[in-house]
């Protein structure tokens, strides 16, 4: 079978499904996509970008339906659970760290992790890809 063509029958293609179901399943679903990104390095002002950006369709749906607040607290409650605490320029929340709901542990090592300073939201910033940051909430 020629590479360009699809074959249902190929049991090695690639298939993705969607599931419908009335859980909602969008902190979860935050917390998998900052974790991810932070343990790729990614720091706290690049993770929030990719939540900016409305080429990642999944992580910028979180923005549009819970609020670029809510993307802030997860980001910092992950970070925090992983040893590497900050906070939001302008904001005196101090909540309470939670456990992972998908039971993975902060690494012993935290040596492995690049520190993550707390910045002031600029105008012009980028997202990771280069493309510039979409304020949504101006």
């Amino acid at each position: 079978m020629p590479k360009d063509e699809f074959d249902f029958d190929d049991p090695m293609e690639l298939n993705g499904v969607g599931i419908a179901s009335e859980e909602d399943t969008t902190e979860a679903m935050t917390e998998c996509f900052i974790e991810e990104f932070m343990r790729l390095g990614y720091n706290a002002k690049q993770i929030l970008a990719l939540f900016r950006n409305p080429h990642y369709i999944g992580m910028n749906m979180v923005v549009q339906n819970r609020g670029e607040q809510f993307v802030r607290d997860r980001i910092a409650e992950t970070f925090a659970r992983w040893g590497k605490p900050m906070t939001w320029p302008g904001s005196s929340r101090h909540e309470p760290v939670q456990t992972s709901s998908c039971g993975i542990a902060p690494p012993e090592d935290q040596s492995l992790l690049s520190s993550t300073a707390a910045f002031e939201h600029d105008a012009t910033l980028t997202d990771p890809t280069g493309a510039p940051i979409p304020i949504l909430n101006p």
